[in-house]
């Protein structure tokens, strides 16, 4: 029942009553006193009775994806055999995905005139698994002041992949291709033409290059470039504390940054292993080297599952999903690439233990760190302290990336499409340290 609109029925009908008894209109004033409340009756009474015979279910759900929203399509199946009645959706939106600071409830009005009905909320799109709901389908009189619930549905579920970006992605592989200076490649079989040399017997036939033969009179053969791959192992953060932002958080940023790169060592020819480490547990991806290889990291990347709380800013990650527990196998990869804020000093001390062993086998850690005092928080009130905490989070933070520096330890701390160019510099540096 809409406890708001009866009050405003009953009062609107008091008053009426109490001006056509003051106008001597006292025979007209209790014909509508008792059709008001008969009227009443019977439109609860009959809605009570309807709702018994209405059937409801949610068939299924889509996601429409767009560049900056998404929208949440639900297929529904609402059978009643009256006509005198209305129906109407509620469902529950977190505020990440929606244009308030808080929790909030979306409605929408349903078509019961027809059996198949098809509803679009749309959303914010921001990257991970997100818990909407509660879900509800009500009918109501013809003047929405009672209401009865035909179908609720606890949560649904909507996992929203990130972006993969291809435009900065090109741009560097070109120049990576054009430039002498950043080339780290060696002769042997490849696409590109590297020099001509003289015919050896194990030379196949197909590369002899007949114009430096003709001209000098003697078998030559075309010789080719080839790249020289690396295998790179990313580590995600995905603690409560990297879903700190708006319009776009921690999470979502690094997470780009990963997919980013990932597409440029797929393009290059080289393979990587992604891990993200989140309260859920680590979810660890296969080797990836092909461009099918990536939607295994779109859907781990999608599933990671957003807090019910405003995240705390001095929480420290879980002991459990800490980096010593990845296993990382530092004998099989070229580089690791860490993408996690560095004001946690669990985090410091773990990143320089790793760096230590890394060291022992010849492996170069990168760390891309979003700056956390970058980004303001989801909530105004949130954001309030956060901003009076601002000054003292950025002092530790520049006093680690100065520690981590000092170890040895790459640290990539710029604007998003500038750490991207850092960090791919930064393994390409180690890719030409490999082919000397």
């Amino acid at each position: 029942m809409k406890t708001s609109r009866l009050l405003v029925l009953l009062t609107a009908v008091v008053a009426t009553f109490t001006l056509l008894t003051a106008l001597n209109a006292t025979l007209v004033a209790l014909y509508f006193a008792v059709y008001s409340s008969v009227y009443l009756v019977l439109s609860y009474s009959v809605l009570r009775s309807t709702s018994q015979s209405t059937q409801c279910k949610l068939e299924r759900t889509e996601l429409e994806l767009g560049e900056k929203d998404v929208a949440l399509i639900m297929h529904l199946v609402v059978r009643t055999e009256a006509t005198l009645v209305k129906a109407r959706l509620y469902l529950g939106v977190p505020p990440q995905l929606s244009d308030s600071d808080d929790y909030s409830i979306k409605s929408v009005k349903l078509d019961v005139g027809k059996e198949r009905i098809v509803v679009k909320f749309p959303l914010s799109r921001r990257t991970g698994l997100h818990v909407l709901g509660p879900l509800r389908v009500v009918i109501t009189d013809v003047l929405e002041v009672f209401e009865v619930q035909v179908y609720y549905l606890d949560s649904i579920v909507v996992k929203i992949p990130p972006k993969i970006g291809s435009a900065p992605i090109a741009r560097w592989y070109g120049i990576i291709r054009s430039s002498s200076g950043a080339r780290t490649l060696s002769p042997g079989v490849g696409v590109e033409y590297h020099s001509t040399r003289e015919y050896r017997p194990e030379d196949e036939l197909r590369y002899v290059d007949w114009k430096a033969t003709a001209r000098l009179s003697k078998l030559h053969v075309k010789v080719f470039e080839v790249e020289t791959p690396i295998r790179v192992f990313m580590v995600l953060d995905a603690h409560r504390y990297m879903f700190i932002g708006n319009p776009k958080s921690l999470f979502e940023y690094s997470s780009d940054l990963a997919l980013a790169l990932s597409n440029y060592l797929v393009k290059r020819g080289d393979r990587l292993v992604l891990a993200v480490i989140s309260e859920d547990g680590i979810k660890r991806s296969g080797e990836i080297g092909s461009y099918s290889d990536l939607a295994e990291l779109l859907g781990i990347v999608s599933s990671i599952r957003w807090p019910h709380r405003t995240p705390i800013l001095r929480e420290e990650p879980s002991r459990a999903t800490s980096l010593r527990s990845l296993h990382i196998p530092l004998k099989e990869v070229s580089a690791v690439v860490i993408f996690t804020p560095i004001f946690s000093t669990q985090r410091i001390s773990e990143i320089l233990e790793l760096n230590t062993l890394a060291r022992e086998s010849g492996v170069r850690v990168v760390v891309a760190t979003p700056i956390v005092t970058f980004f303001s928080t989801t909530s105004r009130v949130s954001d309030t302290v956060y901003r009076a905490l601002r000054f003292n989070l950025l002092s530790r933070e520049i006093r680690n990336v100065e520690l981590l520096k000092k170890s040895g330890i790459h640290v990539v701390a710029l604007s998003p499409h500038k750490t991207l160019e850092r960090v791919i510099l930064d393994l390409e540096k180690i890719r030409a340290t490999k082919t000397r």
